[in-house]
C-alpha cells in the first residue's frame, strides 16, 4: 500500500474516532502528547500497514494508542494503551 492511500485511508478513520470521541460518554485518561493508530475493521491490507507504523512509534518511544474500529455502528472503539 502506498504512504499515500494508507495516509488518506487513516485519515477518514480518524475522522471518526474523533467524531466517536466527542461523544463517548467516557475516555480513558490519555495522556496529552499521545498518537493513534487506527485499526479497520475491514481493510486488512490498511491494517497491516498500520501494524508498521505502530512498530515505528513504538521505538520513537512516545506514547501511543491502538484504536480499532467498531464491528458495529453503535459499537465502541477499543483504545488499547501500547507504551504508556
Amino acid at each position: 500500500m502506498s504512504n499515500k492511500t494508507q495516509t488518506s485511508k487513516n485519515i477518514g478513520l480518524t475522522h471518526k474516532f474523533i467524531s466517536y470521541l466527542l461523544t463517548a460518554k467516557s475516555i480513558p485518561n490519555l495522556p496529552k502528547d499521545i498518537s493513534f493508530v487506527p485499526f479497520s475493521k475491514i481493510d486488512s491490507k490498511l491494517n497491516s500497514a498500520n501494524e508498521e507504523l505502530l512498530e515505528s512509534l513504538i521505538k520513537e518511544e512516545s506514547p501511543v494508542a491502538r484504536v480499532e474500529e467498531p464491528k458495529t455502528i453503535n459499537g465502541n472503539w477499543k483504545i488499547t494503551p501500547v507504551n504508556f
